[in-house]
């Protein structure tokens, strides 16, 4: 508190606390959490420039009437009634935080519950597209597809949530092993549907069968464990029977494997005992993440969250305008490590406010004449709130709209002990929230912008760096189900996947300007499981349990090669001619039929995404540009 009376040595202390969350907001492991701590420093000793105004905000009371209040400032100096306000309020936060504590704990969603309902739902969709004969047309086609879309990024949140809660998940039957399994009997229903013709009903009845007898041990139904015990359908002889059909087989073997993993991690959860890699990972050691004093994007983000926040500064001094100093915490909330993320945020907040403060100030205008006591108050308030916290509970792509939407709504409605008659406090809460997404905006889109798609292709290099791992991954025995160096990288594959789904979620709101090279690689979500489905074909490359051929070591050595191509063009985007070209040919392999053709299926995947990436009209434009300058060397000579 030394430095709340002198200007010259607090604003010093609050632009040096400012940088610090910036900076270790990005370069932490809880750096959102440090954010949020230094940023409510930071505010209170902002609010300290009013500070004849400071000891007016709490009364205290001289007698046992409302009359009798007196503020803090007539007995207090203004140091210690800032420090008065400062302990009620955290006196507030730990009170509601601890009635949060115990509302989740009667009526709250445990995310182990979240989870194990996924994964039902999953071999529910399995199990209905199986008994339709994975037709394509079918209905549980569609949604078979959609759930590969999807991808893990919601279950591994779910698990990373629930590990925190139940340190013994692996034995819950739910964990990583899990997770990775039922996402490739996903995959693998979904690529069956893309086969042309008929084949293995036997096979896709009893998958059908054991998919729901799992789906119904998951859920806890009485018996269904037992009978899934006693279950004698052994899928591994109904996919032997399909031998001969080189598109069908290989397929119905990593189905058979895949749904006996699936059923012997519901019988014996151990994942240990199976050989999977342990479940719960450890936890990164330290409290920086390992580039924290090597990446200049972290000192970068410090930089713009600090001038961002003396602009907004600046403007509530110059403007005396108090009420807009919310301008100053939306810097610290909306600036986030990419532009889309902090569009995204800034959207949401102010919409949020603006549904808040509309729906306060209508109920000032009329609502609050007829109020007459306590249970009037809250039956209007009863109505925003149970909206604000619907959509709180919703999805997390708009939970943060409902969090402003009830902040508003309470600081128009609510000032001090009771309602209000005043309605500047909603509109100064919009225009600083405006203000502040604008100051942050041009902040963020013109000094070292970060783009979203940016960082989902360095997630897409490591995703094909993983795969071609795989695809020269030798199994040192081809009849064991599980193999751990196998299973650690499709791991790696599967949170590689994640992390662009996650990155990319959000580029179709950034400008063209910040994303300069949207065009030619739009890495969205169509591509990014067209990339995941590439798993499967890899898979069976890898699993067949035909010895591979020196020919078969060779093109899996080019494809693993060509992969790392791929990845440095996603990064430069340049001559993609020259990439495609470059794609190994499939190679012509009479005593292997399986490996054959699905070499030539993931050669057409692999295309299928080029053409996605490269259309013809961006390989004429590199052709138009390399032209002029081959021309330009021939006359020079």
């Amino acid at each position: 508190m030394f430095s709340l009376s002198e200007p010259g040595l607090r604003l010093p202390f609050m632009l040096l606390l400012t940088l610090g969350a910036g900076f270790l907001a990005q370069a932490m492991v809880l750096g959102p959490f440090v954010n949020i701590l230094l940023f409510w420093i930071v505010y209170m000793m902002l609010n300290a420039d009013t500070l004849e105004n400071v000891g007016y905000g709490i009364s205290a009371f001289v007698g046992n009437t409302t009359e009798s209040s007196v503020p803090d400032a007539v007995f207090l100096p203004p140091e210690e009634a800032f420090v008065h306000i400062l302990l009620w309020t955290g006196a507030v936060f730990v009170i509601a935080l601890f009635a949060m504590i115990a509302a989740n704990r009667l009526a709250g969603h445990d995310p182990l519950i979240m989870l194990r309902n996924g994964l039902i739902a999953r071999l529910r969709a399995v199990a209905g597209l199986c008994a339709q004969e994975c037709y394509a047309e079918a209905p549980e086609a569609q949604k078979v597809q959609n759930l590969a879309k999807q991808g893990t990024v919601e279950l591994r949140r779910y698990h990373d949530l629930a590990s925190q809660l139940h340190p013994e998940l692996p034995r819950h039957r739910a964990g990583l092993a899990m997770i990775r399994s039922m996402t490739r009997l996903v995959m693998i229903a979904a690529a069956w549907t893309r086969l042309e013709g008929d084949g293995g009903t036997g096979l896709l009845k009893a998958v059908g069968k054991v998919a729901e007898s799992c789906a119904d041990v998951l859920q806890k139904r009485p018996g269904a464990y037992a009978a899934l015990e006693m279950s004698d359908v052994d899928l591994q002889n109904y996919a032997a029977a399909m031998r001969g059909d080189p598109a069908r087989h290989p397929l119905g073997v990593e189905l058979a494997r895949t749904l006996t993993v699936i059923r012997a991690l519901l019988l014996k959860p151990d994942a240990a005992r199976h050989g999977f890699v342990a479940d719960v990972t450890a936890q990164a050691k330290g409290w920086f993440k390992p580039d924290a004093f090597r990446n200049p994007a972290y000192v970068q983000a410090a930089i713009k969250l600090a001038l961002a926040v003396c602009i907004c500064y600046g403007i509530t001094r110059f403007t005396q305008w108090s009420g807009i100093s919310t301008c100053v915490v939306t810097c610290f909330l909306v600036s986030l490590g990419t532009v889309g993320d902090s569009v995204h945020k800034m959207t949401l907040r102010l919409v949020g406010a603006l549904i808040g403060a509309a729906a306060g100030i209508g109920t000032i205008l009329w609502l609050m004449p007829y109020l007459t006591d306590l249970t009037d108050l809250i039956l209007v308030v009863l109505p925003v709130t149970l909206l604000a916290g619907w959509i709180k509970s919703g999805s997390e792509r708009i939970a943060y709209a409902g969090v402003q939407t009830s902040m508003a709504y309470f600081l128009t409605v609510l000032q001090g002990y009771g309602p209000t008659l005043d309605m500047a406090t909603g509109r100064d809460r919009v225009v600083g929230i405006i203000l502040g997404n604008v100051v942050v905006y041009v902040i963020a889109t013109t000094l070292w912008p970060v783009s979203v798609a940016s960082v989902g292709r360095k997630h897409v290099v490591s995703a094909l760096q993983v795969l071609g791992d795989l695809v020269v991954y030798r199994r040192h025995d081809r009849h064991v189900l599980v193999e751990a160096g196998q299973e650690r990288l499709r791991e790696s594959f599967g949170r590689a996947i994640a992390a662009v789904r996650s990155s990319v979620i959000n580029e179709p709101l950034e400008a063209a300007h910040v994303n300069t090279r949207r065009r030619s690689r739009k890495v969205d979500a169509r591509v990014v499981t067209e990339i995941q489905m590439l798993a499967i074909p890899v898979a069976i490359i890898s699993d067949a349990a035909e010895e591979p051929s020196e020919a078969v070591f060779a093109h899996s050595s080019a494809l693993k090669r060509w992969l790392e191509h791929f990845g440095q063009w996603i990064t430069h985007g340049r001559d993609g001619r020259a990439l495609i070209e470059a794609l190994p040919t499939p190679p012509d392999l009479p005593l292997d039929p399986e490996r054959g053709f699905w070499f030539g299926v993931l050669d057409e995947r692999i295309r299928a995404i080029l053409d996605e990436l490269l259309p013809a009209e961006v390989l004429r434009e590199e052709e138009h540009r390399v032209a002029p300058s081959v021309d330009a060397g021939a006359s020079h000579a």
